[in-house]
């Protein structure tokens, strides 16, 4: 099920304190309005009733969807400096709740899940938009690293990541998204053939696959942040 837990938080802009259904759980078989709310960018964001200025929280909840094969465990971008242990307390959870600790039909539907771990809005919209698609998530990341050994001019620090924004026919949309604010900068595109030619040649991508498939944070970011 989904589960939400009313709260108030302070408006950034004024600190009037605005109602919120704080999310915890989001089951997308159940509540596919749910997935498209995330997809459009509303979900758990609200306007303000004082000044009217519309903010987000920041995610911090667990997405399942037993159609496409999804657990998603979806945590604060400001805590990605924090993966190796976060991503250790995730599959921890994972695993009570799907895998080895869990009861024998738990386990069963664990089967069918891919667990990952993601940090931020912009970073969960893209596990969605691939999944879609039918595009891997590891072969995704690889595709990215190309793109990015090809571009002149590659923006410096944590203040921008790429991620996936939209497939259109035959092309990936990588778009350069603000770490504050979820703000999209700038597109560039990469054909989805480049992603074919990586699952078909994978003993070139061999080392970097391995690092990107060391656990839940599959991300071209594993490689990138200190652990």
């Amino acid at each position: 099920m989904s589960i939400f837990n009313t709260t108030e938080l302070a408006c950034p802009n004024c600190a009037t304190p605005v109602s919120f259904d704080l999310v915890h759980s989001v089951n997308v078989d159940r509540r596919p309005d749910l997935r498209a709310a995330i997809l459009d960018r509303s979900f758990q964001r609200e306007a303000c009733p004082a000044c009217g200025y519309a903010f987000r929280v920041e995610p911090e909840f667990t997405y399942l969807n037993l159609q496409r094969g999804q657990y998603i465990a979806v945590w604060p971008i400001g805590r990605r400096g924090e993966w190796k242990q976060i991503e250790a307390r995730c599959q921890a959870a994972f695993d009570k709740s799907f895998g080895a600790g869990a009861p024998p039909e738990a386990r069963a539907l664990g089967q069918k899940l891919t667990p990952r771990l993601v940090f931020g809005w912009a970073a969960l919209n893209e596990k969605l938009i691939a999944a879609e698609a039918g595009i891997d998530d590891r072969s995704l990341e690889l595709g990215k690293a190309g793109a990015l050994g090809n571009l002149d001019v590659v923006p410096v620090g944590s203040a921008q990541e790429l991620r996936l924004v939209a497939v259109v026919a035959d092309e990936l949309k990588l778009g350069w998204v603000t770490t504050a604010g979820d703000e999209l900068v700038d597109v560039i595109s990469l054909p989805r053939s480049a992603i074919a030619e990586i699952e078909a040649d994978p003993q070139e991508w061999q080392e970097l696959l391995a690092e990107l498939s060391g656990g839940m944070f599959v991300d071209l970011q594993r490689s990138l942040l200190p652990a």
